[in-house]
C-alpha cells in the first residue's frame, strides 16, 4: 500500500487534481452520452412513429392490396430505407421488408406488440435482431383498417447512432485530455511559487538545525500568504540566533562559574542519580574525569551520609547542612549542604549538594587554639616567676642585700625572657600579616658578616669556631634586614645546641639562578621524627633545654616566614650527636 504521506506536495497536489479531473470526465460523459442517446432515441420514435402512421394510412387506400403486400413492404422499405415488418394479430409475420417470412417466427411475443396489446399507441424496444445480427431500434403501431387488421413494424438500425456517440465520445476525450494537460501545466507553475519557497524554508530550516541563522529567505511574492510565511520565518530565524546567543553566554558562563568553583557542586534527579559534577567535587572526592550522569549517587560518593542527607532534603523540601568527615582521607574535613530543587509547580524534581574543604579552616582554628595556650602557657611561665620573686620580696623583710639582689637578677632575666618572647610575637605577626615586601638587589657577604659580628662574643665564650665559606659575593634580591634576622636566628640555635669547643660552618654557593646558604654545626642534632616540626611556633625538641637555654621557640618559625616572603625555602639535614645543617635559597641577580 502506498504510504501518501511521502509524496511531496506538489505530487499529492497532481495526484488529487488527476483523480478528479478523471471522475469528473467519467460522469460528465456518462451524464452527457446518456442524454445524447436518450436524444437521438427520442428523434428516431418519433421519426419512426410518424412514418409507421403514414404506412398505415396506405394501407386502407384503394391501392393497396393484400396480396401484393410483400412487394409493398420492399418499395417502401427501399423509400424510406427502414424495415418494415407486417404481423397480424395472431402475430404471424405476413411480410417483411428484408427477410423472407417463411423463416421468421411467431412476433406475438415481442416486447413491442406486447406493450400495444396491454394498451399503449406504440410499442416500442431495443435489442440485437436474431435475423440480421445486428442492433435494432424496433417501433410497432396498431393497424384497424377494413383492408388488414395487425401491427406494422419499423425496425431502424443503430449503427450511426453508435457511430455518432462514439465519435462524439472520442471528442469528449480528446478535448478533457487536452484540457487535463492545459491543466497540469498551469498547476505545475502554480505549485512552483509555492513549493520553491517551501524548498527554501525547509533548506533554512535544516541550516538552522546545525547552528547557521545567516541563511534569509529571498522570494517574488511579497502580499500572499508563502510571503508573510517567509517574513515570519527571517523573524524568527532572527530572534533564535539572538535568544540561543544569550543562552550560550548564560550556559558558557555557568560552565565557567562551575568550572572555576572552589566548592564542589553536584546535582541529582529525584532518583539520586547524577545529573551534574563540578571538576572541584571530582578533586575533593578525587573521582575519575569519566562521564558520571546517570549513575545513582550511592555508586560514586560511598558515603551513605550523602544520600542519607540528599533524600532527606528532598522529604522535608529545605536546606540542611551537616560537617562530613571523609573515610580513608585522614583530616578532610567538609561543610556540607543540601537542598531540594523544585519545577515551576513547585513539585521536587531533584536535589543538589554543595560540599566546602574546610579542612585548612579547622587545622588553622586548631593552631590557633595551639597559639593561644602556648603563648598563654610562655607568659605565664616568666610573669609567673617574676610575681612570685616579688611577692617573696615584699611580703618578707629580707635585709640580706646579696638576697635581695639575686631575686631582682632572676627577676631581670625573666622580664628580659618575656620581652624577648614579645618582640618575636610582635615580628612574627608582621610576617604573617601578608604585608608586601620589595626586594631590592644587596650582597650576601655584607649580611653574613654582620651576623658573624652579633654572635661572635657568644660563640667566643663558648670556645665555638665560625668558619665562612663563599665561592663569591652574590649579588642578589633580599630584604638584607630580614635575610640578617635569618642568620641570626640559625647561628644562635647552633651557638646554643653545640658543645664548647664545637664549630659553625656558613658556606654560600650557586649556580645561574640561586644563590645557596648553609648554616652547619656538630651540635647534638634533631631526630628525623622532630625535623618536619621545628619550624612550628613553640615547638621544641627538647623543651626543658630549650627554656634553659633562653630560647622562645619562635625562631625558627620566623625564618620560614621570611624567606617565603622571599618567594623561598629552607630545609634541614640532621643527624641525632653529629650535628645540624640548615640550607635557604636566594634569587640571584643575573
Amino acid at each position: 500500500m502506498l504510504n501518501w504521506n511521502k509524496y511531496s506536495i506538489r505530487k499529492q497536489l497532481i495526484t488529487v487534481f488527476i483523480a478528479v479531473h478523471v471522475i469528473f470526465l467519467l460522469l460528465l460523459m456518462l451524464y452527457y452520452n446518456h442524454g445524447l442517446r436518450r436524444f437521438y432515441f427520442e428523434q428516431l420514435e418519433d421519426g419512426l412513429y410518424h412514418q409507421a402512421l403514414l404506412l398505415s394510412g396506405h394501407i386502407d387506400g384503394e391501392s393497396f392490396s393484400l396480396s401484393q403486400i410483400q412487394q409493398w413492404a420492399r418499395e417502401m422499405g427501399v423509400k424510406i430505407e427502414k424495415r418494415i415488418t407486417i404481423i397480424n394479430r395472431d402475430g404471424q409475420v405476413i411480410a417483411d421488408s428484408e427477410y423472407p417470412v417463411e423463416e421468421m417466427d411467431n412476433h406475438l411475443q415481442r416486447p413491442e406488440i406486447q406493450v400495444i396489446l396491454a394498451g399503449e399507441r406504440a410499442g416500442v424496444d431495443i435489442r440485437q435482431s436474431g435475423t440480421l445480427n445486428m442492433d435494432m431500434y424496433y417501433l410497432a403501431v396498431p393497424v384497424n383498417k377494413e383492408a388488414f387488421s395487425g401491427f406494422i413494424r419499423l425496425a431502424e438500425s443503430l449503427e450511426d447512432i453508435d457511430a455518432v456517440i462514439s465519435a462524439s465520445i472520442k471528442g469528449n476525450i480528446l478535448f478533457f485530455t487536452l484540457l487535463l494537460i492545459l491543466s497540469l501545466f498551469l498547476i505545475w507553475k502554480v505549485t512552483i511559487n509555492i513549493i520553491n519557497p517551501l524548498s527554501q524554508i525547509t533548506g533554512a530550516a535544516r541550516k538552522m538545525a546545525r547552528g547557521d541563522f545567516q541563511e534569509k529567505i529571498m522570494i517574488e511574492a511579497h502580499d500572499n500568504e508563502i510571503g508573510t510565511l517567509a517574513r515570519a520565518f527571517n523573524y524568527m530565524a532572527m530572534q533564535l540566533e539572538s535568544k540561543i546567543g544569550q543562552i550560550s553566554a548564560e550556559r558558557n558562563r555557568a560552565e565557567a562559574i562551575l568550572a572555576n568553583m572552589v566548592d564542589g557542586l553536584v546535582v541529582t534527579d529525584k532518583n539520586l542519580r547524577i545529573e551534574l559534577v563540578n571538576p572541584a567535587a571530582r578533586q575533593i572526592f578525587s573521582l575519575e574525569d569519566i562521564d558520571l550522569r546517570g549513575k545513582r549517587i550511592i555508586e560514586v560518593f560511598r558515603y551513605h551520609e550523602i544520600e542519607e542527607n540528599l533524600m532527606k532534603a528532598m522529604e522535608e523540601n529545605e536546606l540542611l547542612t551537616a560537617e562530613l568527615q571523609i573515610p580513608g582521607e585522614e583530616g578532610k574535613i567538609l561543610r556540607s549542604t543540601f537542598v531540594a530543587i523544585n519545577d515551576e509547580g513547585g513539585q521536587v524534581n531533584g536535589a543538589l549538594a554543595v560540599f566546602s574543604d574546610i579542612t585548612e579552616l579547622r587545622r588553622l582554628e586548631k593552631l590557633r587554639k595551639d597559639f593561644v595556650a602556648n603563648v598563654s602557657h610562655e607568659l605565664r611561665t616568666p610573669l609567673t616567676s617574676i610575681i612570685g620573686y616579688l611577692d617573696t620580696i615584699l611580703e618578707n623583710e629580707i635585709d640580706d642585700q646579696d638576697t635581695i639582689r639575686r631575686f631582682l637578677e632572676i627577676i631581670k632575666k625573666e622580664a628580659d625572657r618575656l620581652a624577648l618572647l614579645i618582640k618575636d610575637l610582635l615580628d612574627l605577626s608582621r610576617l604573617e600579616s601578608g604585608s608586601k615586601y620589595i626586594l631590592r638587589p644587596a650582597f650576601l657577604n655584607r649580611v653574613i658578616d654582620n651576623a658573624i659580628l652579633l654572635l661572635g662574643e657568644r660563640a667566643r665564650e663558648k670556645e665555638i669556631e665560625i668558619e665562612k665559606e663563599m665561592e663569591r659575593d652574590f649579588l642578589v634580591y633580599m630584604i638584607p634586614e630580614q635575610i640578617e634576622q635569618v642568620l641570626i636566628n640559625l647561628l644562635e640555635n647552633a651557638v646554643k645546641y653545640t658543645p664548647a669547643g664545637g664549630k659553625i660552618k656558613i658556606r654560600v654557593y650557586g649556580d645561574d639562578a640561586k644563590a645557596v646558604v648553609e648554616v652547619s654545626d656538630n651540635g647534638i642534632g634533631i631526630p628525623v621524627a622532630e625535623q618536619e616540626r621545628i619550624f612550628e611556633r613553640f615547638y621544641r625538641v627538647d623543651k626543658a633545654r630549650s627554656r634553659a637555654l633562653g630560647g622562645t621557640g619562635i625562631g625558627l618559625s620566623i625564618v620560614k616566614h621570611i624567606l617565603e616572603n622571599h618567594r623561598n625555602k629552607i630545609e634541614v639535614e640532621s643527624e641525632v650527636g653529629k650535628g645540624s645543617t640548615f640550607r635557604f635559597y636566594l634569587d640571584r641577580i643575573r
